[in-house]
């Protein structure tokens, strides 16, 4: 099963819990993980019916920072008093609607920040396939299938 497999990859990079938001109850995972307080930081780029859920999965003064609406749906009901109460922070952010300016700027700080740790091997890439240029089409099509694990690069001739 593809889905077993990949929870297995995610552990296996050092995650202490994973769960799978369409098929488990994810509420309840990061509370049974975490003994009822949340987690501190939920990155999500689903949107729609998962902005109350990954709320509530927070711990007092948690962060969630919304990078997406792959779910298609861009509204959903916000549970405010659970935002105040628990000092909760909205984040969100997309590349597409920032300045030149700015896209620049992230380019620079990544430039600065994180090249480095992958030059001396810090971090590494998580490749799933390599592709010559030639076969770009079919490895688009492998990225609308999905289900593989780790990103798909194209191989430009040396």
């Amino acid at each position: 099963m593809v889905d077993a497999e990949r929870r297995d990859d995610v552990l296996a990079l050092g995650a202490e819990a994973v769960f799978d938001y369409r098929s488990e109850d994810f509420e309840k995972g990061v509370r049974d993980a975490t003994g009822g307080i949340g987690v501190d930081v939920v990155v999500d780029f689903v949107g729609g019916d998962y902005l109350p859920r990954n709320l509530r999965s927070l711990a007092p003064g948690g962060r969630l920072v919304q990078v997406g609406l792959l779910g298609g749906q861009d509204s959903t009901t916000i549970p405010l008093a659970l935002l105040l109460h628990n000092h909760l922070r909205l984040i969100g952010t997309v590349m597409k609607s920032r300045t030149a300016d700015e896209k620049r700027a992230m380019v620079r700080r990544f430039a600065e920040g994180a090249l480095p740790l992958f030059a001396d091997g810090r971090l590494t890439p998580l490749v799933g396939r390599v592709y010559p240029l030639a076969q770009a089409a079919e490895a688009h099509r492998a990225m609308e299938e999905g289900g593989g694990f780790g990103k798909i690069v194209l191989k430009v001739a040396e």
